[in-house]
C-alpha cells in the first residue's frame, strides 16, 4: 500500500512539474518535454495521453503541446469568480428546487463554455458536468445564449472556423446558426436536445451586466427524453427570468450605493 501510494505521489509531482513546464516555456515537443523532465519518452507520451484527455493540454498540428482549456478552467476558482458564484447562488438554488434538474453556471471562453457551478439533480436519471470541464459553445444551451449576445465582430470570428458535428443535432451551418442566435436573442432563452451528447439536452439564458455585457450563463440540464416531455416555453422563460434577476443583482452588487 505504502509503494502504490508513493507511485501515485511520485506519478502526480511529475504530471504538476509537466504543466508548469508547459505554463513557463512554451509549446515543446514530445522530445524536449522528457529531455527537461529526464524521464523515457514513454513515459511522456503516457502523461501526455492523460492530460490531453482531460484537455490540461492541447497537442496542435506540429506535434507540439502547449497547456489547454482546462487549466484555463481551473483558474475561474480565483477570487472573481468565486464572488460570482457566490453572489448567484441563491438564484441557482431557487432555479433548482423550481425545477428539480441540474443547473448549471458556466463562462463563455472563445469557441466554448467553462463549467464554474452546477447544483446536480436528485432525480435517479440526471446529467451532470465537471467543474472546470468545458462543452462546445455552439452545442450546449448556455453556450447558445452567451453566444447570442457577443458583438458582431466577436461572433464573426466565432463563425470564422468549422462548427464541428458531434451528433445529428449539432449545428454546423454559420447561417444557420446566425439565424438560430438572433431567435435566441429575441426570446431570451435558448434549448439544446442533443446537440453535444445524443441523450443531453437543456435550456439556458445570459447574464449580462448594466453595460449588456456577457457575464455568465445559467441553464437546466437533463436529459433529452425528460426535456421532450416539459413545456420548453414555460422552461425558458423560468430560465431567462433568473438570467435576469442574476443581472440585477450583480448590478446591485456592483453600485456604490449597494
Amino acid at each position: 500500500m505504502a509503494r502504490e501510494s508513493g507511485e501515485t505521489l511520485a506519478t502526480v509531482n511529475r504530471a504538476v512539474t509537466m504543466l508548469e513546464m508547459l505554463g513557463t516555456s512554451g509549446p515543446l515537443n514530445l522530445s524536449q518535454i522528457a529531455d527537461r523532465m529526464e524521464i523515457g519518452k514513454a513515459t511522456a507520451s503516457r502523461m501526455l495521453q492523460t492530460l490531453v484527455a482531460r484537455d490540461w493540454v492541447v497537442r496542435s498540428a506540429d506535434r507540439t503541446y502547449r497547456l489547454g482549456p482546462g487549466v484555463l478552467g481551473l483558474a475561474m476558482w480565483k477570487a472573481p469568480q468565486q464572488h460570482l458564484i457566490g453572489d448567484l447562488r441563491p438564484i441557482l438554488d431557487a432555479l433548482h428546487d423550481t425545477t428539480g434538474e441540474t443547473i448549471h453556471l458556466t463562462r463563455l471562453d472563445g469557441r466554448y463554455v467553462v463549467y464554474v457551478e452546477q447544483i446536480v439533480s436528485q432525480l435517479p436519471v440526471r446529467s451532470a458536468a465537471v467543474i472546470g470541464a468545458r462543452s462546445p459553445a455552439h452545442c450546449v444551451s448556455p453556450g447558445l445564449a452567451q453566444l447570442s449576445h457577443l458583438p458582431a465582430e466577436q461572433l464573426a470570428w466565432f463563425l470564422s472556423t468549422p462548427l464541428k458535428r458531434y451528433t445529428p443535432a449539432s449545428t454546423t451551418n454559420p447561417e444557420e446558426l446566425r439565424r438560430k442566435l438572433e431567435t435566441v436573442r429575441e426570446r431570451g432563452y435558448a434549448v439544446n436536445l442533443g446537440g453535444y451528447r445524443p441523450d443531453v439536452g437543456g435550456v439556458g439564458a445570459a447574464v449580462v451586466d448594466h453595460n449588456s455585457q456577457l457575464v455568465a450563463g445559467i441553464s437546466v440540464c437533463a436529459p433529452v427524453y425528460r426535456l421532450a416531455t416539459m413545456d420548453l416555453d414555460s422552461l425558458g422563460v423560468l430560465v431567462s427570468d433568473a438570467a435576469s434577476e442574476a443581472s440585477r443583482l450583480l448590478d446591485k452588487a456592483a453600485s456604490p450605493h449597494g
